[in-house]
């Protein structure tokens, strides 16, 4: 019976800790994406009013 706990511990264990990594990837993949939009801004230049309003041109 020690045995059979021993190992369903083991298993359960294992299992938290691939999880773990899973999130931990995700999370550094979200980051990585962000970093990359930030960085290629396609419409930086583009002169856009504060808050969406109107821009100065009648």
């Amino acid at each position: 019976m020690k045995k059979v706990t021993s190992i369903l511990a083991v298993a359960v264990m294992a299992l938290g800790m691939a999880t773990f990594v899973i999130e931990n990837s995700a999370n550094e993949f979200d980051f990585l994406n962000d970093i990359s939009k930030a960085l290629a801004c396609s419409d930086c230049s583009a002169e856009l009013p504060p808050r969406g309003g109107q821009s100065g041109v009648s």
